[in-house]
């Protein structure tokens, strides 16, 4: 996806609260890139070490190819820069980074769902992007791996006049859920599914736990009355949540039958899990329409707008066949 955060080196400076290491900098903004061969005249280019290679080692050529400068980190000196280079100064730049990410959050300044869980995260995402077309312009951050990169250049890609972002936050790792949430400030949290493979007390709760850090990430007085969508089948999980929520407002999932998700044909449960499967190659289950519901319903949508997306008529819909008229995004 195309990267549409543009920053000046004066964002940059502020965003990351960093300074101006050498060279002279102008009003002109550019694209962050952290992939060499990714780079354009114009962009900045911010140095990502790795495990097996250490990008400070290619400022000169970054700045051959065009940067307008480098994101680097605290060093005395650069073996690899001339002394003219621009170079702004962090101390860690995969802080930076994620400082970026937040300053270009609160600037196009969208309402923010974060949906986590260990299943049903993009189709949840899909189908509440969908539920809200007619009423928002939504913008959807798939994680580019389960690293700590997450979902960073997807934000990134976020146009200005977004109204809601929906991001994915996962990990093997704790903290990095909580790193990207930090960095987001979600507005309303989801959290789908929640099971480890090889269920036991203690594998269910450290799972609970990992996932439950985008709690963590809630404002303590949020905007929204509703903070949360829970799917809390898991006692593990109920018992997390009730430790991070504390005072928050959550929906939790209900076996009433009463819901959307619950009064659904299989008929049309299975077409839409059929389409589902065309276009992101995952199948759509009862969780993932309760956890999109749910959400969509917090955003504001009313319990009719989203009976009538699905074709329902407030009647019990155990003999409906027909598709709900969610359209898919290919």
């Amino acid at each position: 996806m195309t990267m549409v955060a543009e920053l000046t080196a004066e964002e940059i400076l502020y965003a990351t609260n960093s300074r101006l290491k050498s060279g002279c900098i102008d009003e002109q903004p550019g694209k962050i890139v952290w992939n060499l061969d990714e780079l354009t005249p114009g962009d900045w280019f911010i140095a990502i070490p790795s495990e097996r290679h250490d990008p400070h080692d290619d400022l000169s050529l970054a700045i051959e190819r065009g940067a307008r400068g480098c994101i680097v980190n605290r060093r005395s000196r650069y073996a690899a820069a001339a002394k003219d280079a621009v170079l702004i100064s962090v101390p860690d730049t995969r802080t930076a980074l994620l400082d970026i990410v937040r300053y270009w959050r609160h600037r196009v300044q969208p309402r923010v769902v974060g949906v986590t869980g260990s299943n049903g995260r993009r189709v949840t995402m899909m189908l509440l992007s969908q539920l809200l077309q007619n009423n928002a312009k939504t913008h959807i951050a798939f994680m580019e791996n389960l690293g700590w990169f997450g979902c960073v250049r997807e934000v990134l890609s976020m146009p200005q006049g977004t109204d809601v972002l929906i991001f994915e936050a996962g990990a093997v790792a704790r903290g990095d859920i909580a790193r990207i949430g930090s960095a987001l400030d979600p507005d309303l949290v989801v959290l789908t599914q929640i099971r480890h493979p090889l269920p036991s007390p203690e594998r269910e709760a450290l799972t609970a736990a990992l996932y439950c850090e985008l709690l963590e990430t809630l404002p303590e007085f949020p905007n929204e009355k509703l903070a949360a969508v829970i799917y809390d089948k898991n006692p593990a999980m109920q018992k997390r949540a009730d430790q991070v929520l504390k005072d928050l407002l959550a929906s939790r999932h209900s076996l009433s039958g009463k819901g959307i998700a619950e009064r659904l044909s299989e008929s049309a449960l299975h077409q839409l899990s059929e389409a589902m499967q065309s276009a992101i190659s995952e199948p759509v289950s009862r969780a993932e329409v309760w956890c999109a519901v749910e959400a969509a319903k917090a955003l504001g949508m009313s319990t009719s707008e989203l009976e009538e997306i699905f074709e329902l008529d407030g009647q019990d819909l155990g003999h409906q066949s027909g598709l709900p008229s969610v359209r898919l995004i290919g």
